[in-house]
C-alpha cells in the first residue's frame, strides 16, 4: 500500500498533492479541545464516523474508542502523549452505528502565538484491509515475503521474521528494505548454485514473463528441511511478487522412501523366481513381470494383450474362468488354482497361481504364479515309489503270513510224526523185547532195553510237544495254554494265574496256534528276563475278538529302547499277529512288570 505523505502550510497540515486534511472525503478531520471534546467536524469525519455535526460537536472524542480502550484509559492516554508532540496510533474505532474499523491516527498538539496548548488537531483514516491483511499473513505457517518491481522486500510476516532469526540470518539479509535478489546473487558455498536459479526465476516472474516459478531445496541452516519456493506476481501487473517459502520435508521424506521402496519392489518383481499377472476383468493380461521369461521362456511383450486362455490348456479352461469369477465375486479373499500353460517351445508347464482382486478404481485381477512342473513329476514318481512299496510290503506280509502257516504246518507234521509213527513204532520194539525176554539168558538186558525204549518215546513225546502241542487241535486252545502254564510253573517255580472265558474249541487253528505262540514266546520272555514272582495269564472272548492278556510283576523295560530295532522276540511276536490280521500292544516301565495284549478280530 502507498504511504499518506503530508507537509505542514501555513500552519495547516496538508498532503503532497497541496489538499488540506479537512477537504478529503476519505479522512476524518476534527479538532478537541484540551479535554477531549469536539470543536469542529469535517465532512469527511462526518462520512467516516456517521456523526452530523451537531450530534457530536461538545462531546468527548472518547466516544469514537471501543469500551475496553475506554476502560483502559487510551483516550487520555493518546491526548497526554500528543500535547509532547504530533502523536500516531493505529488501532480499533467504533462508528455512530457500533461499528468497528480499523483506523491509522495522527494527533497534533495545537498551540497559541504565546505557546500554550489549545487542543488538538486529528485525523483518522480507515485502514482495516491493510491490518487483516497482516493478520492474515502472519497466521499463516509458510514463510512469505512480498517483493517491488525491483526485487526489494517490503513486507514480510511473523514465520519469515521468526525463521529468519532461528537460522541466524539478520535483517540486513532478509528483513525490509532489503533486495531479495542481490542476496541470492551473492549467495556462497554449497547453496550458491540454488540462489542463483532462485533470483533468475523470480525475476522472470517480476518482469511479468512468467505465472510462477518453483524450486525444491535444502535449507542451508542447520535444521537440515527441505522447502519449496514459490514466486507469484502480485494481482497488479509488474508490481512486485509474493515470495512463499513452504517446508516439505515431510513431502520429500516421503517421495524418496516411495522411490525406494519402489526401486526395492522393482528389482524383486525383475528377479523374483514367481511370475507375477494382472488381468483385466475379461482375462486379457495387462502386465506380465520379467520372470515369465525365465520360467515360461516367453517375454513379457509377448504375452501383454493377449487372453489368458490362449495359453492356458483346453481341459483347465473352465477352471482358470472359475477363477476369475470367484475373484470378482468375492475380492477379500485369495484364490488358489493350478493349471497347464503352454510355454514357448508349446509344452505344458504346471502353475500354480494365487490370485486376488486388485483394490483400486481400474478393476483387475493379480496372479502370483509359479512353476510347480518339476514338483508335481516329483510327487507323481514319489507315489509311484509308494505304491511300489506298499505292494511289496503287502507282499511282503503275505509271504510272511505264508511262512508262518507252511512252518506251523510242518511243525505239525513233523509232531504228528514224532507222536504217531515213531511212538508207535518205539511201542512195537518195546512188545517184542517183552517177548523175547524168556527165550534169552539175560532177562535183565531186556529190561533195560524196554527202558530205553520208554525212555526214548518220552523223549520224541516231549519234543513233539515242543513242534506243536498235542492238545492244540485236539482240545482246543484253552486246554493247551492252561497245560502250558502248568507245566512252565513246575518247571520255573514261578506261580501262572490262568484264567479264560467264553473261548470255543472252534477257532481257527491258525488263529489258535497264533496266540499258542505268543503266550509262548511271551513266558519264555518272562522265565529268562523277568525276574518276575508272579505271572497272570488271562484268554477271553470281547466284543472285538478273541483277547490274549499276559502280565507280570517283573523288573520291566522301557519300551522305547526296543524301538526301532527290537528284539527277535517281540519282532516275531507282531509279525506272527499281523499275519493274522490281528494287533498286539506291549505296556511296560522298568520296576512295574510287563503287559502284552494280543487281539484278534477273527473268532
Amino acid at each position: 500500500m502507498a504511504a499518506h505523505s503530508t507537509v505542514v502550510v501555513g500552519g495547516a497540515r496538508q498532503n503532497a498533492a497541496g489538499r488540506r486534511p479537512q477537504d478529503d472525503p476519505g479522512s476524518a478531520f476534527f479538532t478537541v479541545d484540551t479535554r477531549g471534546r469536539v470543536l469542529t467536524w469535517s465532512p469527511g469525519a462526518e462520512i467516516t464516523q456517521g456523526y452530523r455535526p451537531e450530534e457530536i460537536i461538545g462531546r468527548n472524542c472518547s466516544c469514537f474508542y471501543t469500551p475496553d480502550d475506554v476502560e483502559r484509559g487510551v483516550p487520555e492516554h493518546d491526548l497526554r502523549k500528543a500535547s509532547e508532540g504530533p502523536f500516531a496510533s493505529e488501532g480499533w474505532r467504533v462508528r455512530k452505528d457500533g461499528a468497528r474499523f480499523w483506523a491509522s491516527v495522527a494527533i497534533v498538539p495545537v498551540r497559541a502565538p504565546n505557546g500554550s496548548l489549545r487542543g488538538f488537531s486529528q485525523i483518522a483514516r480507515e485502514v482495516t484491509g491493510r491490518a487483516i491483511s497482516r493478520t492474515v499473513l502472519d497466521s499463516l505457517q509458510e514463510r512469505i515475503c512480498v517483493l517491488d518491481r525491483d526485487g526489494w522486500i517490503v513486507l514480510t510476516n511473523q514465520a519469515w521474521d521468526l525463521f529468519a532469526k532461528t537460522a541466524g540470518a539478520d535483517a540486513a539479509r532478509c528483513g525490509m528494505g532489503v533486495n531479495y535478489l542481490q542476496v541470492c546473487r551473492t549467495a556462497r558455498g554449497a547453496f550458491s548454485e540454488r540462489a542463483l536459479e532462485a533470483a533468475s526465476g523470480i525475476e522472470i516472474v517480476l518482469r511479468g514473463a512468467s505465472a510462477q516459478f518453483t524450486m525444491d531445496y535444502p535449507c542451508p541452516s542447520p535444521s537440515k528441511a527441505w522447502f519449496q519456493l514459490t514466486a507469484r506476481p502480485l494481482r497488479r501487473t509488474h508490481t512486485g511478487a509474493v515470495i512463499l517459502h513452504s517446508e516439505i520435508t515431510s513431502h520429500v521424506l516421503i517421495a524418496e522412501k516411495l522411490r525406494k521402496t519402489q526401486a526395492h519392489y522393482g528389482a524383486l518383481m525383475e528377479n523374483r523366481a514367481d511370475v507375477a499377472t494382472v488381468l483385466a476383468t475379461d482375462g486379457s493380461i495387462r502386465y506380465q513381470s520379467p520372470a515369465s521369461e525365465a520360467v515360461l521362456g516367453i517375454r513379457p511383450e509377448e504375452l501383454v494383450g493377449h487372453p489368458i486362455f490362449e495359453f492356458v490348456h483346453p481341459d483347465d479352461l473352465e477352471g482358470v474362468r472359475k477363477l476369475l469369477r470367484e475373484c470378482l465375486r468375492d475380492p477379500r479373499r485369495k484364490h488358489p488354482c493350478a493349471y497347464r500353460f503352454r510355454n514357448r517351445d508349446g509344452h505344458w508347464r504346471i502353475l500354480e497361481s494365487i490370485a486376488r482382486k486388485i483394490s483400486c478404481p481400474e478393476a483387475g485381477i493379480i496372479l502370483n504364479s509359479r512353476d510347480i512342473t518339476d514338483q508335481k513329476l516329483a510327487e507323481k514318481t514319489l507315489l509311484e515309489k509308494q505304491d511300489a512299496l506298499a505292494r511289496n510290503g503287502q507282499e511282503l506280509e503275505a509271504l510272511a503270513a505264508r511262512l508262518f502257516r507252511e512252518r506251523e504246518e510242518e511243525r505239525r507234521r513233523v509232531a504228528a510224526e514224532l507222536q504217531g509213527n515213531l511212538s508207535q513204532r518205539l511201542a512195537a520194539i518195546s512188545l517184542q523185547a517183552g517177548h523175547m525176554a524168556p527165550l534169552t539168558a539175560a532177562p535183565g538186558q531186556v529190561q533195560a532195553l524196554q527202558e530205553s525204549v520208554a525212555g526214548l518215546d518220552r523223549d520224541l513225546r516231549r519234543l513233539a510237544g515242543t513242534f506243536y502241542p498235542a492238545g492244540l487241535d485236539q482240545f482246543g486252545l484253552a486246554v493247551a495254554l492252561r497245560d502250558y502254564c502248568a507245566e512252565l510253573s513246575r518247571k520255573q517255580g514261578i506261580p501262572v494265574n490262568y484264567v479264560h472265558r467264553g473261548i470255543s474249541t472252534r477257532l481257527s487253528g491258525n488263529i489258535a496256534a497264533t496266540l499258542y505262540r505268543i503266550a509262548e514266546e511271551a513266558l519264555a520272555n518272562v522265565a529268562q528276563h523277568a525276574h518276575a514272582s508272579r505271572v497272570w495269564v488271562a484268554l477271553s472272548r470281547t466284543a472285538n475278538g478273541t483277547r490274549l492278556a499276559i502280565r507280570d510283576d517283573g523288573a520291566g523295560f522301557d519300551p522305547a529302547t526296543i524301538e526301532p530295532g527290537c528284539s527277535l522276540g517281540i519282532l516275531a511276536m507282531r509279525e506272527r499277529m499281523r499275519a493274522v490280521k490281528g494287533s498286539i500292544s506291549i505296556r511296560s516301565r522298568p520296576g512295574h512288570g510287563v503287559e502284552i495284549v494280543a487281539l484278534v478280530s477273527q473268532n
